[in-house]
């Protein structure tokens, strides 16, 4: 019942009649009714509200480390986006001071084999030449053989009347039987004419056979020449035909990887831009919870301040009733303590990854703890998440209220299993759960954090 309830019932309480009392000792009832309605509300307003400050508190200490673990992996994918960014900026760079290089390359490919064109067509109007001169020699070849041909003929035909005719005559034959001094004269002089004629032949014969054999070595020469020609030709046209295409196809690679590291720019700056964008986003909620929390512990203060007052004056006016108010344990108020005693193998600070091989803030401090060691909470507190992601792996995060005037948290990463659940109050030094190397991890070990209003600061100011 609220306070709005108590105060209608109270004010209701006039108009009933109580049969057979009088009017006073009627009203001496309602004030006293009243009277014990105010205390009741009074008592019973501290704890209620209290514990549902507490109650909303919880929740938002618990969307406040769900919201900075948000944090802090965005934060890692962001650098990781710039560290892209510039990596991809640094390639577009050189890709461009390739392209005039190779734009000079392909040039020069060009002009060697326009200079082979030139060639070629040189090497044509020899061929063209050298091809004519084949045909001519080829006539002069086919010409020679046809009158070597006819000559042997002539040949054959004068052997083949001495024959029939008992052979060539001797020379003092034709006298023999002669008429009379101009018949023998006449058969001298026709005798010297088919000798003359005879002999005629055969220098002609000699003559066109050694024309043809020339001819014919000369027309040989000319279609070694022709064939050299025609494979100079195709041997330089192909050179540089080569030359070009692989000029070519090299530009055309560049400019393939240049399009697509643009592209791959373009697509991270979108990233880093969304990035930055969910980052503010977060980053006003973690603020907006910050006041939301802080104002919730404010009004616990004034709960536990109205409470204290309320149990004053109940004890002053020797009142042994508890009053049904429920007491909400105090925060501790001893010290921080390591959740480790194993070796502390890496600090806080900024570092090479061991795992993505990049320059990052390492933001808590390590334990060289062996998987299946227990992690300790570092101070009394409540479990606001146990989750699990690429990067921490396993993890526990402890809420422990407001120390130094900041909302502190602590994060027990890389843990093989959990001790703990969401929700749940644990007691400095307890198990919250157990050594790992989940996540991005090179081996088993505890990695520790302490986080102030969502913000990583040294662990060492804490556990020492």
């Amino acid at each position: 019942m609220t306070p709005r309830d108590h105060r209608r019932s109270a004010l209701a309480a006039p108009s009933v009649r109580v049969a057979g009392a009088p009017s006073r000792h009627l009203h001496l009832v309602v004030l006293m009714v009243l009277a014990l309605a105010l205390v009741a509300t009074q008592v019973m307003v501290v704890p209620l509200t209290s514990a549902s400050a507490d109650g909303d508190r919880q929740k938002k200490e618990q969307e406040k480390a769900s919201v900075d673990e948000q944090l802090d992996d965005l934060r890692i994918e962001l650098s990781d986006v710039n560290s892209d960014l510039a990596d991809t900026y640094l390639a577009l760079t050189e890709t461009e001071l390739r392209i005039p290089e190779l734009q000079d390359t392909l040039q020069k490919a060009k002009d060697e084999l326009s200079d082979a064109e030139d060639e070629d067509r040189e090497i044509g109007g020899r061929l063209d030449d050298a091809q004519d001169e084949e045909a001519e020699l080829s006539g002069e070849v086919d010409s020679g053989k046809q009158e070597v041909d006819s000559s042997n003929e002539q040949l054959d035909e004068v052997a083949l009347a001495a024959y029939k005719g008992g052979g060539i005559p001797d020379p003092t034959s034709v006298y023999v039987g002669a008429a009379d001094p101009q018949n023998a004269v006449d058969r001298s002089m026709n005798f010297q004419l088919t000798m003359q004629a005879q002999g005629t032949r055969l220098d002609q014969l000699e003559t066109d056979q050694s024309v043809t054999e020339n001819a014919a070595d000369r027309l040989d020469a000319v279609r070694d020449e022709i064939d050299d020609l025609k494979d100079q030709s195709e041997k330089a046209v192909d050179r540089k035909q080569t030359a070009k295409k692989k000029a070519q196809d090299a530009k055309d690679d560049l400019d393939d990887l240049y399009a697509t590291q643009k592209s791959q720019a373009a697509d991270l700056k979108d990233k880093k831009a969304k990035y930055e964008d969910d980052q503010s986003g977060l980053e006003d909620r973690s603020s907006a919870l910050d006041s939301e929390i802080s104002d919730l512990i404010k009004q616990e203060e004034e709960a536990e301040r109205a409470r204290k007052a309320a149990a004053a004056k109940k004890k002053s006016s020797g009142s042994d009733s508890s009053g049904g108010a429920s007491i909400s344990s105090p925060v501790s108020k001893s010290g921080w303590m390591a959740p480790s005693t194993a070796r502390r193998s890496s600090p806080f600070g900024w570092r090479v990854h061991p795992v993505y091989h990049t320059r990052k803030l390492h933001a808590g401090m390590d334990f060289a703890a062996s998987c299946g060691t227990p992690a300790k909470a570092t101070k009394d507190g409540t479990v606001l998440g146990t989750t699990s992601n690429h990067s921490a792996g396993n993890k526990v995060i402890l809420g422990h209220g407001r120390a130094n005037g900041h909302v502190v948290t602590s994060s027990y990463h890389h843990l093989e299993r959990f001790a703990v659940s969401a929700g749940q109050h644990v007691k400095k030094g307890q198990t919250v759960g157990y050594v790992g190397t989940t996540g991005s991890s090179t081996g088993c070990h505890l990695h520790f954090e302490i986080h102030e209003d969502g913000t990583a600061v040294n662990p060492v100011n804490y556990v020492g």
